[in-house]
């Protein structure tokens, strides 16, 4: 994009963004303030992945995401910033402010100062600028989130009005359970008819952890025959926290189908709250020989204030969990987990919660400005971004298998936007859509620490796992996605004196350039620290060297072994972001929307475009 067209947007904003007294809903049109704006971001939604998708029919609601389509604001090459990460880019949306301003460099990396193997998460680290939720509140408004990355609740400045967290620890992780006819005895009920077999029941226990305290959970699953054709044989299981089966139950299920397990318990902030997972009835045989469920993770929701947190779980239900990756990948190789079909269930569930924990927000709480976050096309893009012959996977079968997915979880996004979209008044409200970046297939992981371990830059020791880096290493890698950010082991930590970080620095950069695939050089681009201004990774948080592999390989900080070999990994992203299948997606309708299309713009413009919209200042830092 040229500059001066998104400045001409934003003084086109200007121009009307003169407080008065509010327009009547009639007249609420261009140039207006919303009443309210929704930022949702669908997190792993390529700008080309979405084109396609339309152009091919794959939307189906008729308020999802092909009805911004001529009926608001559009641009046509959203560029993503460096690297292609999903913490780097949200916080940029956030500020404004490139991984420069914000310090967010990378999905994982090194602080100054830290000890030896010590990195931060880009999710959770200190945020080195103004966000909207910040610059909201400092203006007297109101900001809600819906796990918006940055925004956390753990502090006064990752903190909105409200706002849902991210849960990635659970209280109990997904297994597969399997029972037989022993571990069933007579369950206490109605008789059953003379041909019907009686109902029988087996108890369960999971050990439900937080923390250092474990809460355990008992269930009671019980087998009915619940046809009258006089064979005495199993069909159906119902699950509950009681013997008898017909006083309540959690749920009921034949084969292939899900239901619920959940207990309630304390939660810290006084209330009470459910702690649930999801299940799948896999195999019930007719005399209870084997009996074998998938029993998903228990989660619960984590949300602030008390009163919000309420309010999801009586209208979205417990957190679902993410979509089961390492489940599915023991089913496709026939190793018991779940299949295609039910990862995708899962990823709907995902899908339809975070919608509902937005609506939810809609219709009850107040705000100016609500950022809301789908994560599922980001899930299943890297478990099946399958395009490339060069893939482990790949064949023509699994290729058609694999676009199959990918739609799916298109539609299922498609979805949630439509329901979002429905539960607003675009008279008066503004709906924002936007991505992170998309995702491109790899197939060759490249192990860099091992790479510099053989060209003597960095020394093993034993660990609990295999070999490790050691402290007396000159340099180490820390990998995420597509880039690897080398780090100089500078005393009085490691073994290198300040005067030798750029020989150490060079030599890392020799041995990296020289680094091939099957007879392909794998880095893209490299940089000093003091020489990434160009992706606005000139910050100190960033490595002394900053390499970017070419889309196909991805770095990790593996060492011992092998410096290459085939990846399982499917889809990934955190490379240069001007591949054209990283582009980001940037969509919004509804009221004070111009009807308006760029061929080009970044996603640091995002926060001014909101804040706009909002009639609000941009935050401190944002590019304007």
């Amino acid at each position: 994009m040229r500059p001066s067209s998104f400045a001409a947007l934003l003084l086109a904003f200007a121009l009307t963004s003169c407080r008065g007294t509010a327009p009547p809903a009639a007249s609420v049109g261009v140039g207006t303030h919303a009443g309210r704006v929704v930022l949702l971001s669908i997190d792993g939604l390529a700008g080309t992945a979405h084109r396609d998708a339309a152009h091919r029919g794959v939307y189906r609601d008729p308020d999802g995401l092909s009805a911004f389509e001529g009926a608001g604001f559009a641009v046509d090459r959203v560029r993503p910033v460096n690297p292609s990460l999903t913490s780097v880019n949200h916080v940029s949306i956030a500020t404004g402010a490139p991984p420069s301003g914000t310090g967010i460099v990378s999905n994982v990396f090194r602080l100054p100062g830290a000890g030896f193997g010590a990195t931060v998460s880009g999710f959770d680290a200190p945020i080195g600028a103004e966000t909207l939720w910040q610059s909201f509140r400092r203006q007297g408004k109101r900001a809600g989130v819906i796990t918006f990355p940055g925004c956390d609740g753990r502090a006064p400045e990752r903190t909105a009005a409200f706002g849902l967290v991210y849960v990635n620890t659970p209280f109990a992780r997904s297994a597969i359970v399997r029972l037989g006819s022993a571990d069933f005895s007579p369950a206490s009920g109605d008789p059953t008819s003379e041909s019907e077999a009686p109902p029988r029941s087996a108890t369960i226990e999971v050990g439900l952890r937080a923390g250092e305290a474990t809460t355990p959970g008992v269930f009671v699953l019980t087998a009915l025959d619940t046809v009258e054709d006089g064979l005495k044989s199993y069909d159906t299981l119902i699950a509950d926290q009681d013997t008898d089966p017909l006083n309540g139950t959690f749920g009921r299920a034949r084969v292939d189908e899900w239901f619920p397990l959940w207990v309630r318990a304390p939660h810290p902030d006084g209330g009470m709250r459910t702690i649930g997972a999801w299940c799948l009835l896999q195999s019930l045989s007719p005399d209870l020989a084997e009996v074998r469920f998938y029993r998903g993770a228990f989660n619960t929701v984590e949300a602030y204030p008390r009163a919000f947190r309420e309010r999801i779980e009586s209208e979205a239900s417990f957190w679902p969990g993410a979509p089961d990756d390492v489940h599915l990948q023991r089913g496709v190789k026939g190793e018991g987990g779940i299949g295609i079909r039910d990862y995708l269930a899962q990823a709907a569930r995902f899908s339809r919660f975070f919608t509902a924990a937005a609506i939810a927000a809609v219709r009850g709480e107040r705000f100016d400005l609500l950022l809301a976050y789908q994560p599922v096309v980001d899930e299943v893009g890297h478990a099946f971004t399958l395009r490339d012959p060069r893939q482990t996977a790949w064949s023509q079968a699994n290729q058609a298998v694999a676009a199959g997915a990918i739609d799916e979880v298109l539609r299922i996004a498609d979805r949630g936007v439509g329901e979002l979209a429905r539960s607003l008044d675009l008279s008066r409200d503004a709906l924002v859509v936007v991505s992170d970046h998309g995702m491109v297939p790899v197939w060759e992981a490249i192990h860099v620490n091992e790479a510099l371990r053989r060209a003597g830059l960095a020394e093993t020791e034993d660990g609990p796992r295999g070999p490790r880096l050691a402290p007396t290493s000159r340099a180490f890698a820390v990998c995420s996605g597509g880039v690897a950010h080398v780090y100089v082991n500078l005393a009085p930590v490691g073994p290198v004196a300040d005067g030798e970080r750029d020989e150490v620095v060079r030599q890392a950069a020799r041995v990296l350039a020289l680094l091939e695939a099957d007879g392909e050089a794998v880095v893209e681009a490299m940089a000093r620290r003091d020489e990434a201004a160009k992706w606005g990774l000139d910050h100190p948080n960033s490595g002394d060297l900053v390499v970017f592999l070419k889309p196909g390989y991805v770095p990790t900080g593996r060492v011992g072994g092998r410096v290459h070999e085939p990846t399982d990994l499917v889809g990934q992203h955190g490379f240069l972001s001007h591949h054209r299948d990283l582009g980001a997606l940037w969509l919004a309708r509804g009221a004070g929307v111009p009807r308006s299309r760029l061929s080009e713009a970044v996603l640091t413009d995002v926060a001014a475009f909101v804040s706009r919209l909002a009639g609000v200042e941009p935050p401190a830092g944002a590019i304007r």
